[in-house]
């Protein structure tokens, strides 16, 4: 009982309710994004979660709520149709706006640490600005002309792979799976395309 008195004392804090939903926002994004790890989606539920119970209990502003969700959709635009930063910055200032105004001023309640909202929109925008560099070397580059030219093709395993995971194969990051556990950053090799997943072996070294 101490620790489930310890955990609800917690969530009556703004400032770690608010770094919960953030976290746990951002972490269903890598999920959405690199799929197959099953990390990421194990955070987003935990953080979601008990930012959900400790919001119920604050006063919350819905439109400072629904800002933040928008920033999510926004950084997400960024990465699907690059707009040389247009969304990233619509999504870094509607991030800042929603922080301030998550929780309603007319209840006597302390709000979001100013110093917390910032770190939270530069680191945002910082890691974006990463994705997105990430995002766009690969798009520069050309990908294979024959789709099935990737059959033999050596690339490595960005996740472990089993029944799902990611590897990168030349400059492109593909789903795939293995009959065997292959662990992050194993060479592979490709033996089989399925539509838009691939079947890879370990390659033995030695």
């Amino acid at each position: 009982m101490q620790f489930l008195d310890i955990l609800w004392q917690l969530l009556t804090n703004p400032n770690i309710v608010y770094l919960l939903l953030i976290a746990g926002l951002w972490s269903t994004v890598v999920a959405f994004v690199t799929p197959g790890t099953g990390l990421p989606e194990s955070a987003a539920v935990l953080c979601l979660g008990l930012a959900l119970l400790g919001l119920a209990r604050m006063p919350v502003n819905i439109v400072g709520l629904a800002l933040i969700l928008l920033s999510v959709i926004l950084f997400l635009l960024e990465l699907k149709w690059p707009s040389h930063g247009a969304f990233m910055i619509s999504g870094g200032l509607t991030l800042g706006a929603g922080s301030l105004f998550l929780f309603r001023a007319d209840v006597a309640t302390a709000g979001v640490s100013l110093w917390l909202i910032s770190f939270t929109v530069l680191g945002t925008a910082a890691f974006f600005s990463f994705a997105l560099s990430k995002a766009w070397a690969v798009r520069n580059r050309p990908p294979f002309q024959n789709p099935d030219a990737v059959v033999g093709a050596q690339g490595e395993a960005k996740t472990d792979v089993f029944a799902e995971g990611s590897v990168q194969v030349g400059n492109e990051l593909w789903t795939a799976q293995a009959d065997e556990l292959i662990p992050a950053g194993t060479k592979v090799q490709v033996v089989q395309r399925l539509g838009l997943r691939l079947k890879v072996v370990r390659v033995k070294t030695g």
